[in-house]
Order: structure tokens, then C-alpha cells, then sequence
């Protein structure tokens, strides 16, 4: 009996001391008593002394919970985020919350400073714990949604932005970010839907407005996108995108000209600053304007704009073989005249060049493509009426793209088909191997760049 009494009695003290013990333990975690004052002075925003204060209370107490989660808020609202950080970061370790310190609070001030220090990861596991909490918060879905597209793992971002609708069906952010990634992985009908419907909603939504023009384009809708373009243009953020997809789609429909003036207010709009962030699509839009000066005979610039991206590249596309293809105008007066002609002043050369350089009579000319000429000749002067002439073809080409096989094959059907035993072929660039292989067995001559050089040394034009 005197046993059983002592096993009760111990019983006893043992969960009465684990009890003082628990209630000790919370007091000294939570102390309101010490915590009030730190409190009201963070919310009448006298920070320097709130963190006085928590130092102090810490320093006594350093599992206060309270203490370290308004000592973190001192410093975040003084801008000093490192140090908040620390704070909060132990606040979740102690792992208590109270009505004056929320779970909810303390992992968006987690996960909005591992964003603010680009750890993308760790603000995610903070929204993921704070969506398993509340699963229909759309914001929280939204911010992982966020965190994904920058960890560029789009599959997941789309899953995100995709349940956070689900949720709040008409949330504007997520529906533009969906339908802009959308988009971006060529999922067009849908991305389509949503954001024709953003621009019901927002008529002066320019991200959903650009990504709308990008769906009508891929779509061939030419002028919807155009005009779609037009209006995202007016934002700032979108401006030089709108104007380098305008430039893009007047180029490939013929209009150089046209293309070149919005690609060069695309290049203005950035600053300094902005063209070195954004150093591909920079580069990217020198090359489109080159492409269009080039098309106009504008060699001088498309030089320009070849020498400016090579100079950050050496490796970008065809560059360095365009800057070595036209080296000639870059030191060579005579034929940057040549290859800048216009296209009557280039006519005139050429046949200057046919009668009277290679001596040939011109009997007619056939304009191959605006940097091509074909001439049907007779060779000899005038000066012998009864001696009989020779028929001769003639082709000159100003280009930079070396003449391949195939031009030498044209020029041979050609002679076979008008029963003409002799061509001559000039150009402003070079032959290819094989055109010289294929020519060599056949009466063809062949002129490279340093032979029309020769012709036209002495012409004044």
C-alpha cells in the first residue's frame, strides 16, 4: 500500500513539474509583459528604439519569439533586409506564433526576402507551406507560379498560374503571365483565349496587347499584329519589341525601307544601361537593320551596323563573312560607288563595262534580279562590217555571297539553248570551288572581284 502511495505521489510531481516546466517554457518564449512596449513602439514606427528595446529582451531572454520577429520587422522597415532576414529566420526556428506574431506574416516576410536576395528556392518552399495551409489562395499559387518563370522552369510556372485561376478566375496577373508563357511555348489557340479576354478587360494592358500581336503573327494575321504592335509600342517596357517585331514583318513582306526606320527607333529607345542587359536582342536587331540596308544598296550602313555587332560578337551569324565579303568597300572607293548604285546608275556601268572595257556590242539586256544583268553581245567593234561576229553572253552580278555551281550551270543551259559558243561571267564577290571546277571544262570565263576592280578603277560615276 505504502509503495503504491509513493508511485502516485511521484506520478504526480512528475507531470506537475512537466507542466510549471511547459508553462515556463511559453512564458519565457512568448513574456507579453516584455514584448508590449517593443510592440507599440514598431507600430509608431520608432524603430531605432524597438530594436533597443528587442536587443535588450534577447539578450536576457534569446528564445523570445516575439522579440526576434519585431526586431526583424525594425529592420526591414529601416531597409536593412539582411539583418531582418537573420531575425525572421530564427523567429521560424523557435517555432512558435502568438496573436501578435502570425505564421502567415512571418513566411510572406520569409519568401518576399529570399526573392529580394534572388533565392528563388527557399521562397518557394516558404508559398508552398503557406498554400498547403490555405490551398485556394490564388496570390500564393501566383508567387510560386512567379518564382518558377524566373528559375525558367516553364512547365511549372504554367501549373501555377494555371491554379491560381482556378481559384480567381478573372486574376488579371496570372492570366497575362499564363497567356504570355503560352504563348512563349507556341501554344497559341490557347494562349489566344486568354488574352483577347485580358484586353476586353484591360484595354490598355500593353503585356497582353504585345503577346496578342505575337499570337497574330505566328497565326500569318499580318495586319492584326501589325496593328496590335502599334498600341504596345506606347509602353515604355514593351516599346522596343513592338517596334523590332514591326521592323521584322515589313522586311519579310518586301518593305526594307520602311523596316529599317522602325528598326533604328527600336535601337534608340535603349539607353546605354538597356543594351547591355539585353545584349542578344541588340544584337539581333543590327543584324535585321543590316539585312534591310543591304536589300536598298545602303552598304555603308549595313556595314556599320556588321562592324558594331562583330565588335561584341565575332561569332554572331554570317557577320564576319559579310565583313569580309564587302572588305573592299571599306577601303575601296571605286566599288562601294559600284555596289551602292542605284539600280539605273548600276545599269549604266554595266554597260559601260560590256562595250566599252570588254569591247562587246550590246544587242540586248535582261535584268536578272536587282543584282544581276544579262547581255546578249557580239564580239568585235564596228569599224569591220564584212568580218563576222561571234555571239557572246554576258552576266555581271554585284553581291556579296560568292557564285556558286548553280550559276555556272544556268549561264551553260543558257548557251546550249541560244546556240552561243562563249559566256563571260563578272561579279563583285568570288567563285566557289566547284563553280571554278565546273567552269574550267567549259567556255566559260570567270571574273572575280579583283578583275572588276581593274574595269572600273578609272570610271568616274
Amino acid at each position: 500500500m505504502g509503495y503504491v502511495v509513493i508511485q502516485i505521489f511521484l506520478g504526480i510531481l512528475l507531470i506537475g513539474g512537466g507542466a510549471i516546466f511547459l508553462i515556463l517554457l511559453i512564458t519565457k518564449v512568448l513574456s507579453p509583459q516584455k514584448t508590449h512596449k517593443l510592440i507599440t513602439l514598431v507600430k509608431a514606427g520608432n524603430y531605432k528604439q524597438a530594436i533597443k528595446v528587442a536587443k535588450e529582451i534577447i539578450a536576457k531572454d534569446p528564445n523570445n519569439v516575439e522579440a526576434r520577429y519585431y526586431l526583424g520587422e525594425s529592420y526591414y522597415n529601416e531597409g536593412r533586409y539582411e539583418l531582418a532576414l537573420i531575425e525572421y529566420k530564427s523567429s521560424d526556428k523557435i517555432g512558435v506564433y502568438t496573436k501578435n506574431m502570425k505564421e502567415t506574416d512571418l513566411r510572406e516576410k520569409l519568401a518576399e526576402l529570399y526573392m529580394r536576395f534572388d533565392n528563388n528556392d527557399e521562397a518557394i518552399k516558404e508559398y508552398a507551406l503557406l498554400l498547403r495551409k490555405f490551398p485556394n489562395n490564388s496570390l500564393y499559387s501566383f508567387k510560386i507560379g512567379e518564382l518558377f518563370e524566373k528559375k525558367n522552369d516553364r512547365e511549372q510556372a504554367i501549373k501555377y498560374y494555371a491554379n491560381s485561376l482556378k481559384h480567381k478566375n478573372n486574376y488579371v496577373p496570372a492570366m497575362i503571365n499564363l497567356g504570355a508563357l503560352l504563348c512563349d511555348t507556341k501554344r497559341f489557340s490557347e494562349a489566344e483565349k486568354i488574352l483577347d479576354k485580358v484586353v476586353k478587360m484591360e484595354p490598355e494592358n500593353y503585356k497582353a496587347i504585345f503577346f496578342l500581336g505575337m499570337v497574330k503573327k505566328s497565326q500569318g494575321n499580318i495586319k492584326a499584329a501589325m496593328k496590335l504592335f502599334e498600341t504596345s509600342q506606347r509602353d515604355k517596357t514593351y516599346k522596343t519589341r513592338s517596334l523590332t517585331e514591326r521592323g521584322m514583318m515589313m522586311m519579310q513582306n518586301g518593305k526594307y525601307e520602311d523596316a529599317a526606320i522602325e528598326l533604328e527607333r527600336a535601337l534608340k529607345n535603349m539607353d546605354k544601361e538597356e543594351q547591355s542587359k539585353n545584349i542578344n536582342l541588340v544584337l539581333n536587331i543590327r543584324y535585321v537593320l543590316a539585312s534591310c540596308y543591304e536589300q536598298t544598296r545602303n552598304l555603308t550602313d549595313a556595314i556599320i551596323q556588321w562592324e558594331a555587332i562583330y565588335s561584341k560578337k565575332t561569332d554572331f551569324k554570317n557577320v564576319a563573312e559579310k565583313l569580309a565579303a564587302y572588305q573592299e568597300l571599306r577601303m575601296d572607293d571605286k566599288m562601294k560607288d559600284f555596289m551602292t548604285a542605284t539600280n539605273e546608275v548600276f545599269i549604266d556601268i554595266c554597260k559601260s563595262i560590256v562595250s566599252d572595257k570588254l569591247q562587246l556590242n550590246i544587242m540586248e539586256m535582261v535584268k536578272l534580279s536587282a543584282d544581276g544583268l544579262e547581255f546578249y553581245t557580239l564580239e568585235g567593234d564596228n569599224k569591220w562590217r564584212n568580218t563576222k561576229k561571234r555571239p557572246k553572253l554576258a552576266r555581271i552580278y554585284r553581291r556579296s555571297e560568292p557564285i556558286d555551281e548553280s550559276v555556272i550551270r544556268s549561264v551553260h543551259e543558257t548557251m546550249k539553248e541560244k546556240e552561243i559558243m562563249k559566256a563571260l561571267i563578272i561579279t563583285s564577290s568570288n567563285f566557289t570551288k566547284n563553280a571554278l571546277a565546273y567552269a574550267q571544262e567549259r567556255p566559260i570565263e570567270l571574273l572575280d572581284k579583283n578583275s572588276l576592280l581593274n574595269l572600273i578603277k578609272d570610271f568616274n560615276y
